[in-house]
């Protein structure tokens, strides 16, 4: 009887079996990818024993030590060798985010990437493609390369089993060092020891030397990295709103099976069925469709990680790598999904009595001739009279609208935060590095700077040092660089305390100072010691109200970017110049840095162009997901009403008519759930807002176009997903339809 069931409504099990499927899907691929970045930084430490870095950096990548180090630790009891490794993200032009590494081509650390094809690295301008990358790129032995504007020649190709690292390529260290900006510098030490069992103590031995490294075995590296934890802690959430919506279709379909199924259910009744029986009846229909749907999603989540891995922009810096408890995890959430979306329908179920499951009709409801009153009318009694489906519907259609509000305008508050931070001051021109897969990494050297500030259209210029500082006692702090003697600090209101004039001090803007709860006279660890709050500030843009400002020269001694900024902020004597001043900068320094003009900087930047790419996906899954349970919910309307629009067309109503009847409860469930959905959007921003350490970098900016976007899109899936039952609807004659049991 359970497979009777479903197969009797063939298309709405389908749908329902979809719904669940993409949301199992999500799970699979979104989960493979952060599996993926995880062991790709585990990767990264090779078959090393200890890696040394910097401590209280947000991400291995942006750590930097002096190399000299290499030698004192080579020196401790128990060391066998130590490699110094440069890694980095480089931007190119098939793929944002490239993953370079730079090694000693002499040195044991580089034996990790065993070569397939040419040759090995000899010398610097060479290059080792990983055999992904050269896919990706399209290269092969002899081609060229180009980063950062300079050529490096194929000599081989590599493979080590990581997609990660095969997505990549391989430099020389001093390469690596130069086009990084990391000049005697690297990201961090790869420690072998004579007895790796002595692990603890070597590490011990190593933190005694400077209290600005952290130590941490190999076979740890992913765990203790944000990133990997920030990546994860996405793709569980993205997962979760798809799972959600395809458990709200399921509960859809299994409240429409008990009332198509009333009739039936009494007669199971009166032959002696119990209750549990009844119960056990609707929730195995429930979680048979979401074993289908579990599978199935399994099959397509396979698919689109087999694709994910075969595109360049995403395989290079989050490539899929399937476990096997990863596909138990995407079944086990169907199966659970199943249950909660069926007990409550099945427990409806065996609630009926008897007689009155007998007695049930899904009868038609007849009329006078009808005006566009009674349509109305028709369209809101049909919308209200199973009002447990019509708000599970608008929950399904209100979430994806939410989210799209939610995160379209987190993402339109930073660029305008950031565009605000950069022109503070009435600076008109902003230079960073050019080529910088974020700006996390930008290096500007300083002499840059002198240059821009000799040009005679230049009223002065500005260096800005950004880094994050993390802790066990500090879980995330932007960090900001600014000479004391520049004009641009006088920018930041103190509201207690005073500016910052000499070392180890500390200026924190307000939101900070509360976050951390620290106050004037308070110290803070940061990167390169310890910190006194000499003021706290207030600048009215969130990036700023919630870090810290410290001295250029101790920021940049702090995060070992010695006589370097990572942006510059350019006054003009004349602002009505900025183009023309923009194209001489970039013309002369000749692609080393980018210029833009601050009003759009942040509308320009490639973080930016990525976050929305990856928003127009989650947007896109949204409606996918939204689109099935608007569907599913419309064919299960028609069904119901069948009896009903017979009548109808028995009294004249034309094909047209009953379409437009249908489609118009369709707009009216996903209107009021896309006004829902405003409000929805509103409530989940201010909860992202009120997280602890990254929310009070958020800023939300609610444009008219994003309100009429997330407006739209509730529509569009209330049209998309009323056009095929409404087509059905208008198809049915009406001797057949007043048949209809």
């Amino acid at each position: 009887m359970v497979w009777h069931g479903l197969w009797r409504r063939r298309v709405r099990s389908f749908l329902t079996i979809l719904g669940i499927a993409i949301g199992v899907a999500a799970v699979v691929v979104l989960g493979a990818m952060a599996e993926g970045l995880a062991q790709g930084y585990a990767g990264i430490a090779g078959d090393t024993d200890l890696l040394v870095m910097q401590a209280n950096v947000y991400d291995i990548t942006l750590s930097a030590l002096e190399e000299e180090l290499g030698s004192r630790i080579a020196q401790l009891p128990g060391v066998r060798n130590v490699s110094g490794v440069v890694v980095g993200l480089v931007a190119l032009e098939k793929v944002p985010y490239f993953f370079i590494n730079g090694h000693d081509p002499e040195g044991t650390s580089i034996q990790h990437f065993r070569i397939v094809q040419g040759g090995r690295l000899m010398r610097p301008g060479q290059m080792l493609l990983g055999r992904q990358a050269a896919t990706n790129l399209e290269k092969d032995i002899g081609d060229t390369v180009r980063l950062f504007s300079r050529p490096f020649f194929v000599v081989g190709i590599y493979e080590t089993g990581q997609l990660f690292e095969d997505s990549g390529a391989v430099i020389s260290l001093s390469d690596a060092q130069r086009i990084l900006k990391k000049s005697r510098r690297v990201s961090f030490f790869e420690v072998r020891l004579y007895n790796p069992s002595e692990a603890d103590k070597a590490k011990q031995l190593i933190e005694d030397l400077s209290p600005e490294v952290s130590v941490t075995k190999a076979s740890d590296l992913a765990d203790e990295q944000q990133t990997v934890e920030t990546i994860r802690s996405m793709a569980w959430g993205i997962s979760m709103i798809a799972i959600l919506i395809g458990g709200l279709g399921m509960m859809n379909t299994m409240i429409m099976a008990v009332f198509e199924q009333t009739h039936e259910i009494g007669v199971l009744r009166a032959l002696g069925w119990r209750r549990r029986r009844v119960l056990g009846l609707i929730l195995g229909q429930s979680v048979s469709l979401s074993l289908l749907g579990g599978l199935f999603g399994i099959g397509i989540g396979l698919g689109l990680t087999w694709g994910v891995n075969r595109t360049p922009a995403i395989a290079s810096i989050a490539p899929a790598s399937l476990k096997a408890a990863l596909l138990l995890q995407g079944l086990v959430m169907a199966l659970i999904l199943g249950f909660i979306g069926g007990i409550y329908p099945a427990w409806r179920a065996a609630s009926l009595r008897p007689i009155e499951a007998l007695r049930y009709e899904m009868g038609a409801e007849t009329g006078r001739e009808p005006t566009w009153v009674l349509h109305l009318s028709l369209t809101l009694r049909a919308v209200w009279r199973r009002r447990t489906r019509s708000l599970l519907t608008m929950i399904g259609i209100t979430i994806g609208s939410a989210l799209i509000l939610s995160l379209g305008a987190i993402t339109e508050g930073s660029i305008q935060q950031l565009n605000a931070f950069v022109s503070r001051g009435g600076a008109e021109l902003v230079v960073v590095q050019a080529g910088v897969a974020d700006m996390g990494y930008s290096v500007v050297d300083e002499r840059v700077g002198r240059a821009i500030a000799a040009m005679p259209e230049v009223a002065y210029v500005s260096g800005i040092l950004w880094g994050v500082s993390t802790g066990e006692d500090l879980p995330f702090l932007f960090i900001l660089g600014i000479d004391p003697a520049d004009p641009s600090l006088s920018r930041y209101r103190i509201v207690q305390g005073r500016h910052i004039v000499a070392r180890r001090e500390v200026m924190l803007g307000h939101t900070a100072a509360r976050n951390l709860k620290k106050k004037v006279g308070d110290t803070l660890i940061l990167p390169g010691g310890v910190y006194r709050v000499v003021g706290i500030f207030e600048t009215g843009t969130a990036y700023e109200d919630a870090a810290g400002v410290i001295a250029l020269r101790e920021a940049q001694r702090a995060f070992q970017k010695r006589h370097q900024v990572s942006l510059y902020q350019i006054k003009l004597h004349n602002p009505s110049q900025a183009q023309t001043v923009r194209d001489l900068i970039e013309s002369r320094l000749g692609g080393e840095v980018s210029v833009s003009l601050s009003a759009t900087f942040g509308n320009n930047l490639a973080d930016f162009q990525n976050t929305k790419a990856m928003m127009n996906a989650v947007f896109a899954l949204a409606l996918i997901v939204g689109g099935i349970v608007v569907t599913n919910t419309m064919v299960m309307s028609v069904m119901e009403r069948t009896r009903e629009i017979g009548t109808l067309r028995a009294l004249g109503w034309r094909k047209a008519r009953v379409l437009w009847m249908v489609l118009s409860e369709a707009l009216v469930l996903s209107g009021l759930a896309g006004g829902v959905g405003l409000l929805a959007g509103w409530g989940l921003t201010l909860a992202l807002q009120s997280a602890p350490d990254f929310g009070a970098f958020l800023t939300a900016v609610y444009t008219p176009q994003l309100v009429g976007q997330s407006l739209a899109v509730a529509l569009l899936l209330g049209l998309a997903g009323g056009l095929y039952p409404a087509w059905r609807a208008a198809q049915l004659q009406p001797v057949e339809a007043l048949r209809y049991e």
